[in-house]
Formats: structure tokens, C-alpha cells, sequence
């Protein structure tokens, strides 16, 4: 579904966010992206959707990611980015929802049918009709998911998914993640939530990948973690 080949990005003034970076992602996997701040998670969503001019190569679903296929690209690939409010920018929440879906062209009665059909999935049929500035933050988040699976990409990449919620926002985000057929990539620095939602883990440092494997077998190596500025997950700490 998706492979990286040497991708490497230098940010203005020599910072070097990218080096090298080389990953194959299966179909319908569930990946944890990890590591410290600065480590190059964001930089690479923001490649990975087309946002920066990068070096190297990103093929997804056998298409190369260039000026001619990037339209398509952003088809298959929905990015759920870490500050939800910045991706709802309509009044209401099936509007939202609605939004991309009528930007790819969907009549309006479709769009409706879909939009309410991934509300009711996701349990928040009770948000439709809510104005986007009366949400708390679980629901901010939870709705502006709904917006990205309304548009069945093949592929969704989180940023900090579970960032400043409860614990029972938190429980929600989860589910929702662990209730996802589509390949998942999971950027985030709660280790626990990455446990509980991905069966492989991208360790990064540096802008490097420094390993890649299964969560037991990263997410358990205390030296592994603390080399790289990281600790174990809580359930894992004596």
C-alpha cells in the first residue's frame, strides 16, 4: 500500500527534518509512528500527503507521488491532524462532514446518505446538527475523524490522536482507531495508545528511522526508548 524510498527533507536554514528514510507499509496494517519531538513524524505526514517538495520517492498503492498523481494520492490518503478545530471550518458538523464528499464531485443526496451513515457508525449521529464551536474537545475530535472516513481513503494517518482528552475521550479514540479497516499510521507520543491500536511500530530519531518492529518488541526495550528520548508505556513502568 505504501513504500518510502530514501526520502530525505531539509527545512530553510539547513535543518536537516528527513534523512534516508526508507519504509514499506502493508495493506491494512496498523502502523505506530514514535519518537521524540523533532524526530521527523510530522515532517513526514506533511510528505506523505504532499505538502513539501521532498527528495527520494513515496509510491502509494503504485502510484509515485509526483505533480501528475498527487490529486489522486490525496484520494487515497486522509490526515487527521493533531489541532481537530483547524479542520473544521464549516458552521455545522454534517457540513464538515459533508465537505470533501462535495468537493470530489458527490451529489448532495449522496453526500447526506454518507455523511450520515459514518456519524451513526462512529456514534455521534447526536452531533449532526451541532455548531462546531459548542464541541468539546473529544467531540472535535471524533468528528473531524468522521470527516476523513467519510471519504473511505485507503490509508489514514493520525497526528497525536489522543492529545489533551480525558481518559474517556481517550477510551473513544481507541475504539474508533482499533474500528478502522484501513491501513492506520499512528504518529504519537502516548506509547500506551500506540500498544493498545498498532501491531507494528516506525521508531524515529533524528530524522532517521532507527528501528522498525513489532510493539513488543520495541515498545518493551527500556534501553531501546530511553536512547531515543523516550520512556516505556505506563502499563510497562515498575
Amino acid at each position: 500500500m505504501l513504500e518510502i524510498k530514501d526520502l530525505s527533507y531539509e527545512y530553510k536554514g539547513g535543518f536537516k527534518a528527513l534523512s534516508d528514510v526508507t519504509i514499506k507499509i502493508g495493506d491494512n496494517e496498523s502502523v505506530g509512528l514514535i519518537g521524540a519531538n523533532g524526530a521527523g513524524k510530522s515532517t513526514l505526514f506533511k510528505a506523505l500527503t504532499g505538502l513539501i517538495d521532498f527528495e527520494g520517492e513515496i509510491t502509494v498503492d503504485g502510484l509515485i507521488s509526483d505533480k501528475k498523481n498527487i490529486a489522486q494520492i490525496r484520494k487515497k490518503i486522509g490526515y487527521v491532524v493533531q489541532e481537530s478545530e483547524d479542520q473544521m471550518f464549516m458552521p455545522k458538523v454534517i457540513d464538515d462532514v459533508m465537505f470533501g464528499l462535495l468537493n470530489y464531485g458527490t451529489s448532495r443526496e449522496e453526500a447526506v446518505r454518507i455523511s450520515d451513515e459514518i456519524l451513526e457508525r462512529l456514534g455521534l449521529s447526536y452531533l449532526r446538527d451541532r455548531y462546531n464551536h459548542t464541541l468539546s474537545g473529544g467531540e472535535i475530535k471524533m468528528a473531524a475523524i468522521a470527516t476523513i472516513l467519510a471519504l473511505k481513503p485507503d490509508i489514514v494517518l493520525f497526528d497525536e490522536p489522543t492529545s489533551s482528552l480525558d481518559p474517556h475521550n481517550r477510551r473513544m479514540i481507541i475504539n474508533t482507531l482499533n474500528s478502522i479497516k484501513s491501513t492506520k499510521i499512528v504518529a504519537s507520543h502516548d506509547l500506551d495508545l500506540v500498544y493498545d491500536t498498532c501491531d507494528r511500530i516506525i521508531l524515529m530519531n533524528g530524522g532517521r528511522v532507527v528501528k522498525v518492529g513489532g510493539r513488543d518488541e520495541i515498545l518493551k526495550d527500556e534501553k531501546l526508548l530511553t536512547d531515543n528520548m523516550l520512556e516505556l508505556p505506563l502499563r510497562f513502568q515498575k
